[in-house]
């Protein structure tokens, strides 16, 4: 039996990945110009994109912010092991780390850590404070290693369609 998303993936024909990439790459584009793209009515092209947000393939729009110029000098990839790794310990990380504005992604991944942080804060002395005043005082923490960013070269939230 297939996989759910997988059968939803399946049904999208040419179109509607078009209309995906399009999206991707500019979320403000207009129901018109969108239309004029993948060479469809504005109201086929709208009930189309409908469809996409309702069945959750489109989960959000947003604006994409600078941090450097919102003054966030500081990239750091934290990696986290808890202390237990039981069902109580991880739940409580993980919503304990969503109350954390700096950190903008959490994975709970496999290997020699539980979790791998992506946190942007205004320099080393606010990465201090944030993992002495937070990270460290989440019950179950047991190792935080840090790694600091030097280069981006790639950042991209775009699927491969």
């Amino acid at each position: 039996m297939k996989n759910p998303i997988t059968k939803t993936r399946d049904r999208l024909d040419e179109v509607d990945l078009e209309i995906l990439r399009l999206l991707q790459r500019d979320g403000r584009i207009t129901n018109a110009d969108l239309a004029r793209h993948v060479k469809l009515s504005p109201p086929s092209v709208l009930q189309r994109v409908r469809k996409l947000e309702q069945s959750g393939i489109i989960s959000a729009y947003t604006a994409v912010l600078d941090s450097q110029l919102m003054g966030y000098q500081l990239l750091v990839v934290a990696m986290v092991s808890l202390a237990l790794h039981q069902e109580q310990p991880i739940e409580g990380f993980r919503k304990a780390v969503a109350d954390i504005p700096e950190v903008l992604e959490c994975l709970h991944v496999s290997g020699d850590f539980d979790f791998l942080l992506k946190i942007v804060v205004k320099d080393m002395a606010a990465y201090e404070r944030l993992v002495r005043e937070s990270l460290s005082t989440i019950q179950g923490v047991g190792k935080i290693q840090s790694s600091f960013v030097l280069a981006v070269n790639k950042d991209t939230t775009a699927l491969p369609v």
